[in-house]
């Protein structure tokens, strides 16, 4: 049989429930459990019983001006009203019972501390006997355990928000580490928020974006928030490794362990040591080597390739993928428990044509970084330009819209960006066959080959390997690919 889930219960539900619980062995017509405020004070905390108004919801009771409740306190024991003894209600000012009815007052201690009071009442005289009161003074004591430790987890909570808003306060965006994740838009403060939250953790975290929305930045932002940011912040794409090196690059390698291994080589676990290891674009990562990389966050344990010593690892991982994990776990081409295992904190990268509001304040950012260098102090943007900028739909997002404004202010010199300055890829500065005249213009090779390169990769997501990869797609080897790519200044 398959249980649900445990739900978490509320303080007051909890004592609706202990209350219920005793209707059904004791009679009363009115119950409340009042709290102490450590001073003079009993405030309402729960009532219950036909007799429960509204009043009494936030009804007090000062022990300096009620001296007979606080003498039955100060007695420590549960108290009974004999039917002919002359006393004043506990709720006189708010509640009319009948002169001779039944009144049972029980004080609440945890040790020495008083935490409150519980008191029964009934409009019928002699209801409680002897054999009631002992067991309301047993139930009070495990009431009153009850009330200090959920007095003591309120407090506990209380505390840890406001520790997390004060750190927010502290590490709010003109702080020097988010200074670089520039966005006020409805998208984007959440992502800022879970980037403070999930910093002060070791939790793993999975960044998720389309290509170019600043998911590295965001892991830079999280490890140098974080208690390891004296470590280091190690990175790794994943889309760039060959199967049968990724092992290497991850965990290292002993001398000759395989051909061409002539020394020891640390792997990336073990340049991370004490600090966070980014695994950029995970999705990338060869089947065979997940669950090695699935044992590492399980038991923090690993070996190198052709080691028998088993080393420790101290690292926080931090993922990133651009492709939807889920659906490759559907497609079996990413492991479930290494998915769940990376995704305990997800952030949701939005794409730039989802913020828009946020391009304007980009724009200023990187143009800003332009301006501090000499001879550009004069780069700033026109309003037609801007506008140009709001109507684009940025499909290589916040990477993209740098990369435009860089290009725009080498052609404007350092001077007002016009929209003709303004161009993006897709729209190739390489002549292409003129469609008015029907006549080919000649271009350098080289240019279109690069450009082509570019293209490709970018429909690729920046991957080279694999068969939904760029080297796949060019009909060529990674590796040659990868020659052409570095003699091109070509960057995945």
């Amino acid at each position: 049989m398959e249980l649900a889930p445990m739900r978490l219960m509320m303080p007051e539900q909890t004592l609706d429930m202990i209350l219920e619980a005793l209707e059904d062995l004791v009679q009363y017509e009115l119950a409340v459990i009042m709290i102490f405020d450590g001073r003079d004070d009993l405030s309402v905390k729960k009532v219950r019983g036909p007799l429960s108004s509204r009043k009494l919801e936030d009804y007090r009771i000062s022990l300096k001006e009620r001296t007979d409740i606080a003498q039955i306190i100060e007695n420590r024991r549960t108290y009974l009203f004999k039917e002919d003894e002359q006393h004043l209600d506990t709720y006189y000012d708010v509640l009319e019972l009948p002169e001779n009815h039944s009144c049972l007052v029980s004080p609440l201690f945890v040790g020495e501390d008083l935490i409150g009071l519980l008191t029964l009442d009934h409009r019928v005289c002699n209801v409680y006997s002897t054999r009631v009161v002992r067991f309301i003074e047993t139930l009070s004591k495990l009431i009153s355990v009850y009330l200090a430790q959920s007095s003591a987890s309120r407090m506990l909570y209380t505390q840890n928000q406001d520790l997390v808003r004060e750190r927010n306060f502290l590490m709010d965006n003109r702080s020097g580490v988010l200074k670089s994740l520039v966005g006020t838009s409805q998208l984007w403060v959440p992502v800022l928020d879970d980037v403070r939250l999930v910093a002060g953790t070791d939790t793993p975290v999975l960044v998720q974006g389309e290509t170019g929305t600043g998911k590295e930045l965001i892991a830079r932002a999280i490890h140098q928030l974080s208690s390891r940011a004296s470590g280091p912040f190690t990175a790794l794409n994943c889309s760039t490794m060959s199967p049968g090196l990724s092992e290497s690059e991850l965990f290292g390698h002993e001398r000759g362990a395989f051909t061409g291994a002539h020394a020891l080589r640390k792997g990336r676990f073990e340049l991370a040591e004490g600090g966070t290891l980014f695994l950029d674009e995970i999705g990338d990562l060869p089947i065979e080597i997940q669950p090695k990389l699935l044992r590492v966050l399980q038991e923090g344990t690993f070996e190198r390739v052709g080691g028998e010593q088993t080393l420790s690892s101290d690292v926080r991982i931090i993922a990133a993928s651009h492709v939807d994990l889920l659906e490759a776990v559907s497609q079996r081409r990413f492991r479930e428990d290494l998915f769940y295992r990376l995704s305990v904190f997800p952030i949701q990268v939005p794409a730039l044509r989802d913020r828009r509001d946020d391009i304007h304040l980009l724009a200023e950012f990187f143009l800003a970084q332009i301006r501090e260098r000499p001879g550009w102090e004069n780069a700033q943007l026109s309003d037609q330009a801007l506008k140009k900028l709001l109507g684009h739909g940025w499909p290589g997002n916040v990477r993209e819209l740098k990369n435009v404004l860089e290009r725009a202010a080498i052609v404007s010199r350092g001077t007002v960006i016009h929209p003709e300055h303004l161009q993006f890829p897709g729209n190739p500065s390489v002549p292409k066959l003129q469609e008015e005249t029907g006549k080919f213009l000649p271009a350098d090779l080289d240019a279109v080959i690069k450009r082509h390169i570019e293209q490709t990769l970018e429909a690729a997501g920046g991957r080279i390997y694999g068969s939904e990869g760029a080297a796949a797609m060019l009909g060529m080897k990674p590796s040659t690919l990868q020659s052409r790519m570095k003699r091109m200044g070509i960057r995945a």
